[in-house]
């Protein structure tokens, strides 16, 4: 029989909750999570299958035992020792999780390999390894890498990324990064109202005094007027570019060192991604930007859509496509790359990203990615709700991006291009903030708890 160690024996008893003497899928995983182990259900079904002789789908007490042996984690300490010298260095280790999709850079395999190097010496020996990995199930290299990658709190920059950028990435990403976008569309509603108000309309606009002419006309529902069709639009292009952002990002070669190309890689997948959420979802912004600012005019998004479409057809849901694409790829690619250097540099100087830390980083990133695209931004939105009834818009006439914007400059002047650039920043910062914080929240959550 197999030498069976306490705490594994009491394990089992404790969550062997028919006293069959045997554990079932649900009852492993149970016994599992108490050991700090997660494991997917196709690991699980692996782990069962790799024990269980008779294969009837349940482990005894031997079996369960077994899958934490010494043997096996011989095997794959072998397995990393590609050099036989009995000790796993720093490149043996990268080099093995890299091979199994987890592209992390030297000063993160340093940490990882830190927590299993007890004397300190810069290598792991046998006993180390197995002092470390005594409750992981080691039935693969593949599991022991994603708890060992796991084992130290990894950032690895963006907003949208999970704590290691996995070689695979959940569907439910999608749904988490639609949350985040929703919760923070919706906080921010109020801030949108004004910032397109100073956008299409004639002359300054003053913030204060827009939000309280809004309320004092429509209520306090004026202020979050458009925000259902808002909350349409933004929840599957978050949901989207969550996924999109974070499946790109592992085709690159991007970890998390401060290096010259990581803004590059990362720039260039955040911009990709947005351009695909923008094409799917572009008619439902054309239907909330005229909710917004004209929402006395509809009765509500369906009635939006036919009176868009009637006025100029199905080209109407599209109009101001270009400038869009213009602005969100560029938009999310200084956001992107200025929210992950401003990690990495946290990360350097061993500064935890707490909650508010990582609100300040958002909203930082959210301000110098606005201002580099704000004309852009402006006009777009000028094209959108042209013909809405809003003062200014008589001035752009042409559904030719650059055409439009030389009408603007030489109707209005060069500044006109950054009209309501304040409260846009007022609505930016806590707007990007929140949305980045709050989905970095959840899929950290969900790392924790369901994956």
């Amino acid at each position: 029989s197999v030498p069976t160690d306490p705490k594994l024996e009491r394990v089992f008893l404790s969550h062997d909750e028919d006293n069959s003497g045997f554990m079932d899928h649900v009852e492993l995983q149970a016994a599992l999570n108490e050991l700090g182990v997660r494991v997917s259900p196709n690991e699980l079904s692996s782990i069962i299958n790799t024990v269980d002789a008779n294969s009837d789908g349940k482990l005894s007490l031997a079996e369960f035992a077994s899958i934490f042996g010494a043997a096996k984690l011989r095997v794959i300490f072998t397995e990393i020792d590609v050099d036989m010298s009995g000790q796993i260095s720093v490149a043996e280790l990268q080099g093995a999780l890299s091979k199994l999709g987890y592209k992390l850079p030297e000063s993160t395999i340093k940490k990882i390999l830190k927590k299993v190097d007890k004397d300190t010496s810069g290598e792991v020996d046998f006993d180390e390894f197995k002092e470390f990995f005594k409750y992981v199930p080691a039935t693969s290299l593949a599991l022991l890498a994603k708890s060992w990658a796991e084992s130290v709190s990894v950032d690895c920059g963006s907003d949208l990324a999970p704590p290691t950028v996995s070689p695979d990435v959940p569907w439910h990403y999608a749904v988490l990064g639609g949350i985040g976008g929703v919760a923070s569309r919706t906080l921010t509603a109020p801030l949108e109202k004004v910032k397109l108000a100073a956008q299409t309309g004639a002359g300054g606009v003053s913030i204060l005094k827009e939000l309280r002419s809004t309320h004092a006309a429509l209520g306090l529902r004026g202020l979050f007027a458009g925000n259902g069709a808002n909350c349409l639009r933004v929840f599957p292009y978050a949901g989207i570019v969550t996924l999109c952002y974070l499946s790109f990002l592992t085709l690159t070669p991007a970890d998390n060192d401060l290096d010259p190309m990581e803004p590059v890689y990362r720039g260039s997948c955040a911009a990709a991604a947005g351009i695909l959420g923008q094409l799917a979802t572009y008619p439902i912004d054309v239907v909330r930007a005229r909710l917004t600012v004209s929402p006395e005019k509809y009765s509500g998004v369906y009635d939006c859509f036919k009176s868009v479409a009637k006025e100029g057809g199905r080209r109407a849901l599209y109009k101001g496509l270009t400038p869009t694409v213009f602005a969100v790829a560029p938009f999310l690619a200084f956001q992107m790359s200025t929210a992950d250097a401003l990690k990495s540099l946290c990360a350097d100087k061993d500064v935890e990203v707490t909650t508010p830390i990582m609100m300040g980083i958002g909203g930082t990133a959210g301000i110098v990615a606005q201002t580099f695209v704000y004309p852009l931004d402006v006009l777009r939105r000028r094209m959108q709700v042209q013909g809405g009834g809003s003062a200014a818009n008589v001035n752009v006439i042409s559904d030719s991006t650059w055409t439009a914007m030389r009408q603007v400059v030489q109707r209005e002047g060069a500044r006109s291009l950054f009209a309501g650039i304040g409260a846009t920043y007022m609505k930016v910062f806590p707007a990007v903030a929140i949305a980045m914080t709050t989905t970095k929240e959840l899929i950290g959550y969900s790392k924790r708890n369901w994956e």
